[in-house]
């Protein structure tokens, strides 16, 4: 199930925090100054979940062990996920996936391509500083 949650293609804004000190950076620096949690999801269009309805508001339906996991980007092109301190399952490996990342020219859109699933997923940048990544 967490596999499925991560990486749902349908998901355009995913907003995150990270707690590193403001600087003059680029935006592959910014990108990678994480490590990133989420803090917000959604959705658009709304998404069909069996046990809960059409939703837009995905971070509502994350458990806390999925909340907590660590996007990490590497400035060499590749990025992690890796479990936060709440494990949904105690035998879940630390890094959960890896791959490789691209953006396009004006750094709206990153594309994660995991080397675990093989599966390519684009999300929508609508802001990114030292602090925020939305």
């Amino acid at each position: 199930m967490k596999k499925v949650i991560i990486f749902l293609t349908i998901v355009n804004v995913i907003g995150f925090t990270s707690c590193k000190k403001d600087e003059d950076l680029s935006q592959t620096q910014l990108l990678c100054n994480g490590p990133w949690t989420l803090s917000a999801s959604v959705i658009n269009p709304a998404f069909f979940f069996e046990d809960v309805g059409a939703i837009t508001d995905y971070y509502a339906v994350l458990p806390p062990c999925i909340r907590d996991d660590l996007w990490i980007f590497y400035e060499n092109g590749n990025y992690s996920l890796e479990e936060g301190a709440a494990k949904c399952d105690p035998g879940d490996p630390t890094i959960f996936d890896r791959g490789t990342l691209a953006s396009n020219l004006d750094f709206t859109t990153v594309s994660l391509t995991s080397s675990i699933y093989y599966s390519t997923t684009e999300y929508d940048i609508m802001e990114l500083t030292e602090q925020t990544l939305k």
